[in-house]
């Protein structure tokens, strides 16, 4: 795991940086490469940088890291966000096609969203995470069920600790088979979450931001001075 301090402008061009250049380099090796986004307030400005980057986005299939049981309109949707960021304007200047856009729809059971991805390998190639004030990543909890499961896909989030309620989150098993994660802890509001990060008394379950330990190429993107 690598660790990298500047403030956030800096930090978003690093983000972005990195993830173009694992792809163009997972695709001299394979035909396609599988991104996992999440949704929260520190990604928006990665995601507006997408719109200028150099990705090959047609090669590209992107699925969420986790949702909540929304519509995918709804004020609430990851969906909804990465959309109004990037998604849609890159659909509309032809840059991706439809079919590599894949959303969670919440009147589905959570494995039709697994079987999906077992279309295109079963795992994430790169996968942006941005903790949150209480250290999750994903819609995984401290001390949680959900940082608990043993699944080695997709879970059903029932009783989160933020809400809504009830979500779907890539499992703990499923993030760390990923080649290569991003971690994002933007502002003041995640210090508290970033000092847990960093003391190593702390374990998985009490801080599921530390699951990017276990993948093997990890950088932790930070404007927050400890």
């Amino acid at each position: 795991m690598r660790l990298i301090f500047g403030n956030k402008d800096l930090m978003e061009k690093r983000a972005t940086h990195l993830i173009e250049s694992k792809i163009k380099a997972l695709l001299e090796e394979k035909e396609h490469v599988v991104l996992g986004i999440p949704g929260g307030t520190s990604v928006p400005g990665i995601f507006k940088r997408f719109l200028d980057s150099k990705i090959p986005w047609k090669k590209v299939h992107i699925f969420l890291v986790d949702d909540r049981k929304v519509a995918i309109f709804d004020s609430e949707s990851n969906f909804k966000l990465a959309r109004s960021s990037f998604l849609k304007e890159l659909l509309e200047k032809r840059k991706i096609k439809k079919e590599n856009i894949h959303a969670y729809n919440f009147q589905e059971p959570v494995s039709k969203y697994t079987k999906e991805l077992k279309k295109y390998g079963g795992k994430f190639d790169i996968v942006l995470l941005s903790a949150g004030e209480d250290g999750h990543v994903a819609s995984l909890f401290p001390k949680h069920r959900s940082i608990k499961s043993s699944s080695p896909y997709y879970i059903d989030v029932k009783n989160s600790s933020k809400p809504p309620k009830d979500r779907i989150s890539a499992s703990y098993s499923l993030l760390t088979k990923s080649k290569l994660s991003i971690l994002l802890f933007f502002g003041e509001k995640k210090k508290e979450a970033y000092e847990k990060f960093i003391n190593p008394k702390l374990k998985v379950k009490d801080v599921p931001a530390k699951l990017v330990n276990r993948i093997k190429e990890s950088y932790v993107l930070t404007n927050i001075q400890s």
